[in-house]
């Protein structure tokens, strides 16, 4: 290890200081050129996971190559690549931290790369640093795909704390070393069996429950020392071991909360309707976090309140809040409580003595869509490893309640475009191209079971008019209001359109020409009930006029039934207006 100090000192002129620092914290780590290990494979293979890419690699960079110590998805004999042609030097390189090139072959950093020249049909990479606690950049995370693609916000934050785990699994095996070598000090020179200590007792000759070997590693014996307590000794090497099995274990948690996480998204962004979204978030929550109870809070635009849509387990919150009653939602970031202050408590606790919670919002595209509510058991365990626990699950919940609001704003946008594409946006009924669609979709079924099919189409008389005495906005007002009507007054199965400018369509499944005749003179008489407010007062009553047809004695198709209704409608029009008139 000296040595290679020394190789790095002697070599100075050819590193900036930062390097010299970067490169000594490598070293530390005794990483360099060892034999594949599980526990970085298993990272590697999340990385990809995460990433929804193939291929993934843990490389370190030192003074002249990049070294792989993980690869995923491939198998090759190269094992490092020089650091001058490496993407690794571009990862720790990279004023930021996240790089991504798509075509590597035509890029000018990868092109000269032997394993993009070995792997010709790679088409994207994008890596992270590996970074230490003081900041030194010691190699790279990276995800290779066949297919040029762009990483989500969600990803590069978890291929961030993928990275981490990486430095975590780096300081793991830095400590056993450490330890080890220490057992191995101590045990050289302790005295030999039947030596007087300086208080002139004289101990019990055992064999030393530790040797060394000849390749350094140390083996336990079956006999023990008289004196040897390992619950008593903190340095004892049972204590040492249950030390590293309960670091060990926390990892093996984190990445296994990482796991769900990826299992989640990719079951958040197959969702189609909101309450499976609602019903997949209280799932994993529960997973995450089993020892805790929650709820999903969803805003209400009309009443702008909070509701609680989903929970799991017993919560201290109400059911229904203001906004200003959460400190995460008025703050626009996580909120826990571990503070005395009872002012720091969200004000929808039932009580705050002693609650152990987080409030996570769910933000999407600049939109607060809701909350996520996480109560935790109070921790029994010393304050620093609260904090560290708590600073994770802090990590964990804002991560799923990035993935809840994505996921909830995708959905929204979606039925928003769906909206768009079959809903007139003024009167909110169907728009043309959705009652022409349906009506043929209408047609069918009644021909497959012999029933009848009845149609009206509606035409407000003297519209124009309307519109040069009152104006466009009360014109709009009156469509609107005729959209209300007609939604108040069909069945359930009738479908209402709005087929352009004035005129509407009223299709009524398994109507027959008498029960339709009657339906529309019953709603020839309501609609002049409708009033529109203008001015602080009511407009006169509306008057329509009406076709009447039926499939399929006036029509045995959807074009054909439409314009026989078109045809009586002028007619009823002609005759004077306000009127109905049967094709």
């Amino acid at each position: 290890m000296n040595s290679d100090y020394e190789n790095v000192r002697n070599g100075s002129m050819r590193f900036h200081d930062e390097e010299v620092e970067r490169y000594r914290a490598l070293l530390d780590y005794g990483i360099l050129d060892t034999v594949p290990e599980e526990a970085f494979d298993e990272i590697s293979r999340l990385a990809a996971y995460v990433c929804k890419t193939p291929i993934s690699l843990i490389t370190f960079v030192d003074e002249s190559r990049e070294w792989f110590k993980s690869a995923t998805g491939f198998e090759t004999d190269i094992t490092e690549v020089p650091r001058d042609r490496s993407f690794g030097t571009y990862v720790i390189n990279n004023p930021g931290d996240f790089l991504a090139i798509s075509n590597p072959l035509e890029d000018d950093r990868t092109r000269h790369n032997p394993l993009f020249n070995r792997l010709k049909d790679i088409n994207f990479i994008a890596g992270v640093p590996l970074a230490d606690d003081a900041g030194h950049k010691l190699g790279s995370l990276c995800i290779m795909g066949f297919i040029p693609k762009q990483l989500s916000s969600e990803q590069i934050s978890l291929l961030h704390t993928i990275a981490r785990k990486v430095v975590l699994q780096l300081e793991k095996r830095k400590y056993v070393a450490e330890k080890r070598e220490r057992q191995v000090a101590e045990l050289r020179v302790a005295p030999p069996a039947g030596e007087q200590e300086s208080n002139g007792v004289v101990r019990e000759s055992v064999r030393n429950p530790f040797v060394s070997s000849l390749d350094g590693s140390v083996s336990e014996t079956r006999d023990e020392p008289l004196d040897f307590n390992p619950e008593a000794d903190e340095e004892s090497p049972a204590a040492i071991r249950n030390e590293i099995r309960d670091r060990v274990g926390d990892l093996e948690i984190q990445n296994r909360k990482l796991l769900v996480l990826c299992e989640m998204d990719e079951l958040l962004q197959a969702s189609r309707t909101e309450e499976e979204v609602y019903t997949i978030i209280a799932h994993y929550s529960k997973l995450l976090f089993p020892e805790g109870s929650g709820g999903l809070y969803v805003f209400n635009d009309i009443l702008t309140i909070l509701e609680c849509v989903s929970s799991w387990g017993e919560i201290n919150s109400h059911r229904e809040f203001l906004p200003d009653k959460c400190w995460a939602l008025r703050l626009a970031r996580v909120h826990m409580s571990g503070s005395p202050s009872r002012e720091l408590y969200c004000q929808h606790l039932n009580h705050s003595e002693a609650v152990n919670y987080f409030c996570a919002p769910l933000v999407a595209r600049g939109k607060t869509l809701g909350l996520l509510y996480l109560q935790q058991p109070n921790g029994s365990g010393n304050e620093a490893d609260a904090y560290t626990q708590n600073t994770y699950d802090q990590h964990i919940i804002a991560t799923a309640a990035k993935l809840s609001a994505l996921s909830l704003a995708n959905i929204k946008h979606h039925e928003a475009l769906k909206n768009y594409a079959i809903y007139d946006s003024l009167t909110g009924l169907f728009n043309r191209r959705y009652m022409e669609e349906t009506l043929k979709r209408e047609i069918s079924r009644v021909t497959r079971n012999k029933e009848p099919l009845g149609l009206i189409m509606v035409d407000i008389d003297h519209f124009k008019q309307f519109n040069d005495a009152y104006g466009h906005t009360a014109g709009d007002m009156l469509l609107k209001s005729i959209g209300d009507f007609f939604k108040d007054s069909i069945r359930r199965e009738d479908i209402a359109c709005r087929y352009g400018g004035e005129e509407f369509v009223l299709i009524l499944p398994g109507s027959s020409l008498e029960n339709t005749f009657r339906r529309a003179e019953q709603i020839h008489d309501d609609i002049k009930r409708v009033r529109v407010r203008h001015r602080g007062g009511f407009i006169s009553s509306v008057e329509v006029s009406m076709g009447v047809v039926v499939f399929s004695e006036h029509g045995n198709s959807a074009e054909h039934l439409l314009e026989s209704a078109d045809k009586a409608l002028y007619r009823a029009k002609t005759l004077g207006r306000n009127r109905i008139v049967v094709a």
